[in-house]
């Protein structure tokens, strides 16, 4: 630990006050809540023995006794409060008083006591950082997972981001969340989606910002049904392959490296197959075929030119 002039007179400040806390502490134990080694708490030890008030007769000094497994402050002269935050620090303690708050259980009574600490320095330096201009987020992800939980619950929309991984694009949506589920690692959140006005799947990693807001239609029933969507059959020749370890619980064997799977967004499975197109084949439906083929035609294309 690199020590200066500075840092060892704040040292000093707090070690008084923390001695009268901890009337009888040993001098190592001392030296390891500081930080620094046992010669240099002798050091400090010493030194207090020359502070106090002006004048610096015996009867102005600090009045400290120690010895390896002992020491008391019997007399602390002024310094018997602990020092003041200053607005750095205040800052400091609130923001990682705001993180251990959000890894803290909901239902853990420490919660509403760091909220409390929490709420003591926002008072104390409201003049200086207005309440509720600090925001710390530690998970986002576990953040908008509750408030999905919340809508689902309360039969509620959310509006969300969400990010398309394969193009970037981000979209606002509003969905009228039904299910969530873990598939592969993956947490995958079923519901109606208003702006594609069908049952989606959306992976809680490409989600951000979520907001519930009143549900002002009935979701479309039918739209909700698996039985909308579109059915492909496909031949996954490599077992090793990505897709078939991914995939494996929605892919239904057809026979010998042969597969069903059913598909909401027939532009995911294409992109799929482009990704991996040595162990991947469309057997149908044809269109399906088509798309591909032109898709990995452009991309040639615009690799020739």
């Amino acid at each position: 630990m690199t020590d200066n002039a500075a840092s060892r007179a704040s040292r000093l400040l707090d070690l008084v006050p923390f001695i009268l806390n901890h009337p009888g502490i040993s001098i190592r134990d001392l030296a390891s809540e500081f930080d620094i080694s046992k010669d240099e708490m002798i050091k400090d030890l010493n030194l207090l023995f020359m502070c106090g008030l002006p004048g610096y007769t015996p009867l102005e000094l600090i009045d400290i006794s120690f010895d390896e497994e002992s020491v008391v402050v019997r007399d602390p002269q002024n310094l018997s409060v602990p020092r003041k935050l200053n607005e750095s620090e205040s800052l400091i303690a609130r923001i990682a008083l705001a993180a251990i708050e959000e890894l803290t259980p909901v239902n853990s009574s420490a919660r509403s006591k760091i909220a409390g600490v929490r709420a003591k320095l926002s008072s104390a330096f409201n003049s200086v950082i207005p309440d509720g201009s600090l925001l710390v987020t530690v998970d986002e992800e576990r953040i908008s997972l509750a408030k999905i939980k919340e809508a689902i619950e309360k039969s509620s929309d959310m509006e969300m981001t969400y990010v398309k991984l394969s193009t970037g694009e981000t979209t606002r949506r509003v969905v009228s969340p039904t299910s969530i589920s873990l598939e592969n690692g993956k947490t995958l959140i079923e519901g109606y989606c208003h702006k594609a006005e069908a049952r989606r799947t959306f992976n809680l990693s490409q989600i951000s910002q979520v907001k519930l807001v009143e549900r002002t239609r009935e979701i479309p029933l039918e739209s909700l049904s698996r039985t909308q969507g579109s059915v492909a059959q496909l031949s996954i020749h490599d077992d090793r392959s990505e897709f078939l370890r991914t995939h494996q619980s929605s892919l239904r064997p057809l026979g010998e490296k042969r597969y069903e799977i059913e598909i909401f967004q027939p532009e995911w499975l294409v992109r799929s197959i482009l990704s991996n197109p040595e162990s991947i084949q469309i057997e149908s439906p044809s269109e399906l075929r088509e798309s591909l083929t032109w898709y990995a035609r452009s991309a040639l294309k615009n690799y020739q030119s």
